[in-house]
């Protein structure tokens, strides 16, 4: 109960703060999703999804307070997909944790105050896939411990894996864990009030199908306890927290012939103090939980509207037993939205990040007041830049042309890498959109062009076949 008291005395004694609010759509360099966003400590916010450029790279964007765009950069690498979960560390820099689909390996990524990179480090369960599924896949102890969950696999029943590790990328511990007989897989992590972690997923049983877990660790992953809800035939959780009063919260899907929102309450071993479901709309999706200021839950996903037609972000608010406060849509029609993930920020708004095609697809941000609104029109929303970068044609006998649109010439340069990241070609870009290069001095393969910009660097993959 102490964090409880001192979260309340925070609100109470410090001094009012002006909620800014805005609602913004950003494609800069391919910019398709956010799957996480987080406060940073200037004020800001920094998110990190999927660039559509160069096959889905990792991407990492900087706002300010009012949601303008302060850096923006693209991670390439042979698999880096997207990222899934990023926070700040206390030098002001960044941890990511990143799916590398192509070798079926979750990494982390450690970057410094501007977006560049200072490390990675690539990480897999055992001989087999190795993957984070959902926003919330990652999280911290005193910033010393960082840990990683979701599905493992070795060409049977998945698994659920927990890796601890170090700031500085070392492994701490790597644990699998499989109580299910046809199999299990981990969704969300959170840590724990003593140093150790809470994991929430889906364990699949001949008998009851799908139920919701939690399974208790230590920071070493040490398994303490387990525990199964079966509230319905069909069940998962989504995303979890630890609440104040030292129990936990869990978001879960539930099936009873259509989706809902399920939210369970627990004691700090584990037993179920109450439930509720949410069922507003039809085919409803939670992603995110967070327990709020004031004791109640904060809970973003998605909810598909018969009405309208379309999916649309859902925030829901609740008091600390689970009754719904108040509950916001946001998106819009004709196409999709949807909400990935939420947190509450220094002045008593939230902060979503998603992804919508209702404005021209792009990553879709979202800052509210203490309810839920944003004082400007809903649905209209900023497209901050359009960008275009390509290369053609792909394969390339030598000679390649460059078309390049939507950035500031000046201090613009672009570098030709190969497999061995060695430069064949580097120049300044001039005031034209389109370009040639001759590369007919290199030998056949595999090349990135880089692009470098003011606002961030952004690569693309193009092959040289030379004629035999």
């Amino acid at each position: 109960m102490r964090k409880l008291f001192f979260v309340l005395f925070l609100c109470f004694c410090s001094p009012a703060k002006a909620q800014h609010t805005f609602e913004k759509v950003i494609d800069t360099l391919g910019c398709v999703s956010a799957l996480c966003i987080q406060e940073t400590y200037d004020g800001g916010y920094i998110f990190g999804g999927t660039s559509s450029y160069n096959g889905n790279d990792a991407m990492v964007v900087k706002l300010d307070s009012s949601g303008t765009i302060e850096w923006a950069k693209t991670y390439f690498g042979a698999g880096a997909e997207g990222v899934m979960y990023l926070e700040q560390t206390p030098d002001s820099g960044y941890i990511l944790n990143v799916q590398d689909a192509t070798n079926a390996k979750t990494c982390l990524y450690r970057l410094n105050n501007i977006g560049d990179t200072l490390w990675t480090k690539s990480y897999s369960a055992g001989v087999g896939s190795t993957y984070a599924l959902l926003p919330n896949s990652m999280a911290s102890v005193y910033n010393s411990v960082y840990a990683l969950t979701g599905y493992y696999s070795n060409g049977g029943l998945p698994s659920t894996f927990f890796m601890a590790v170090l700031s500085n990328g070392t492994i701490l511990s790597s644990k699998v864990y499989n109580t299910g007989m046809l199999g299990n897989g981990s969704h969300a992590i959170d840590n724990t009030f003593d140093g150790g972690f809470i994991m929430t997923g889906t364990i699949s049983a001949i008998s009851s199908g799908s139920n919701i877990y939690l399974i208790r660790t230590n920071t070493y992953g040490d398994t303490l306890w387990t525990k199964q809800y079966n509230n319905a035939p069909s069940e998962a959780g989504f995303a979890v927290t630890q609440s104040y009063d030292s129990g936990f919260a869990i978001a879960a899907i539930v099936n009873n012939g259509q989706s809902d929102i399920l939210l369970i309450k627990t004691d700090s071993i584990g037993d179920a103090l109450w439930t509720k479901t949410y069922n507003f709309y039809s085919d409803q999706s939670p992603y995110t939980i967070q327990q709020t200021s004031d004791g109640g839950y904060i809970i973003v996903g998605s909810v598909f509207d018969v009405s309208l037609g379309a999916r649309e972000v859902y925030l829901i608010k609740t008091n600390p037993t689970g009754d719904t406060l108040w509950t916001r849509i946001y998106g819009g029609v004709p196409w999709t939205s949807q909400g990935y993930f939420v947190r509450q920020t220094k002045d008593g708004g939230y902060i979503i990040s998603g992804i919508t095609g209702n404005f021209g697809t792009g990553t879709y941000i979202v800052k509210t007041d203490s309810m839920g609104l944003v004082n400007s029109v809903t649905g209209i929303a900023e497209i901050n830049n359009t960008f275009e970068f390509s290369i053609y044609p792909i394969p390339s006998t030598g000679i390649i042309n460059i078309h390049i649109k939507g950035v500031q010439k000046s201090n613009v340069t672009l570098e030709i890498l190969n497999v061995l990241n060695q430069c064949v070609y580097a120049g300044e870009i001039n005031a034209t959109e389109s370009l040639v290069i001759n590369l007919e001095n290199v030998q056949s393969g595999q090349y990135v062009a880089r692009l470098s910009t003011e606002k961030g660097v952004v690569s693309r993959k193009f092959l040289i076949e030379k004629k035999r």
